[in-house]
Formats: C-alpha cells, sequence, structure tokens
C-alpha cells in the first residue's frame, strides 16, 4: 500500500472517534412550567391574648394573610381575613357582666421585613361584630322587702375597627411566631352600654400552606 494511503487511513482513524466525543448530547425537552394559584401564598395561624378595656377576659383569633405584593423594597402589603372570640367579664360589688363577642374582620396588613427572620407589622381594618352580654343583679333587702335577684340578656350587632402592630419570627420557611397589640374600637352598645375601645396583647404563630 502506498504511503500517502496509509497516511490517510491513520488520519481517518483518528478524526472518526474524535467528532464522536465532541457531537452535542440531543436536547433535553424543556420542562413544563409549574402551574400554580395566587392562593399557594396563603398562610393561616391565629393568636391567643388578653382583652380588657370595662370587662377583661380571654380572646381567640383565627387568620388567614395572603401577600399582595411589594408597595416598596421594604415595605409589603397582605390582606388578612379574622374570625374572633373573647369572653369578657367583670363584677361590680354583688353584680356580674358577662360579654362573648363574635368578631369577623377583613384588615391590610403592612409588613417590613428587618432582616430574613425578624420582621414589624401594622394592621388596619374594619369588620363586624356581634355581643352577647348578661348583667346579673343579686337580690337585696330593704326595710320593705327583699327584691329577688334576676338576669338581664341582650346582644348587639355593629361595627368594630382594628389598629394594631407588632413582629414575626420566622422559625423556618413556612413557620413565624410572633407577638402584637392591638386597639379594637366597638362602635355600639357591645356591653350594654357606651361604645369602647378594647386593648389587646396577644401571641400566635402563622403556618405556609
Amino acid at each position: 500500500m502506498k504511503l500517502h494511503s496509509l497516511l490517510a487511513l491513520a488520519l481517518a482513524a483518528l478524526l472518526v472517534p474524535a467528532a464522536a466525543h465532541a457531537a452535542p448530547p440531543p436536547a433535553r425537552a424543556a420542562a413544563a412550567p409549574a402551574s400554580g394559584t395566587p392562593f399557594d401564598a396563603l398562610s393561616v395561624g391565629g393568636f391567643v391574648g388578653y382583652e380588657t378595656d370595662d370587662l377583661g377576659g380571654i380572646t381567640l383569633r383565627l387568620d388567614g394573610e395572603l401577600p399582595y405584593g411589594a408597595l416598596a423594597p421594604q415595605v409589603h402589603l397582605s390582606w388578612v381575613g379574622s374570625i374572633g372570640f373573647s369572653h369578657l367579664t367583670d363584677s361590680v360589688g354583688s353584680t356580674d357582666f358577662t360579654a362573648n363577642i363574635l368578631k369577623i374582620i377583613p384588615a391590610a396588613r403592612f409588613s417590613f421585613p428587618i432582616n430574613p427572620q425578624l420582621t414589624l407589622f401594622a394592621d388596619g381594618g374594619l369588620g363586624l361584630y356581634y355581643s352577647s352580654w348578661t348583667v346579673e343583679y343579686p337580690a337585696f333587702t330593704t326595710p320593705f322587702g327583699t327584691t329577688p335577684g334576676y338576669k338581664v340578656d341582650d346582644g348587639e350587632v355593629g361595627l368594630m375597627m382594628r389598629i394594631g402592630g407588632g413582629a414575626w419570627y420566622a422559625v423556618n420557611p413556612t413557620t413565624r411566631i410572633g407577638a402584637a397589640i392591638e386597639f379594637d374600637p366597638y362602635f355600639g352598645d357591645v356591653i350594654g352600654n357606651d361604645n369602647q375601645t378594647t386593648f389587646i396583647i396577644q401571641a400566635g404563630a402563622m403556618f405556609k400552606l
């Protein structure tokens, strides 16, 4: 075999494997975009605390929080829906007052991230309450005889506001714990007398679904 034929065979033997290794791998199919809804960012949780004004007692609240978006780099807006219950009592002398209050309040929440774990927030909202209240009067004796004790029951539906603020601490990407203070102005005879504004101190947690 001639020399130039041998050189041609040797060159072909070198180039064919190199070309095979240099060939690009077949393109992978593009992944289908993930589907989702705005409710994928929903968090649920709530607070337990103490509410006080003329009457005082335990208060419970269930929250759902849905992020809306950033109003500024360090100001985020969320919508919050709350269902709350307060059991408030007081005694004046031998007269006992009791009020059970159901609250439904939609609110706007403005969040201010301080660092990846700590976030401050402020709430403002307007909603409805239903108050079922009782006053129990004791029996009393006068020179003219004894008057038996009696009880007065009534209820009231009215408007109320929420004005509050607090802080969240992120335990992990899906869990936050926090505390808040709040003022709840009631408009109406919530406990059988004039309007009142209760002060609430509470602690709670939120869990991202």
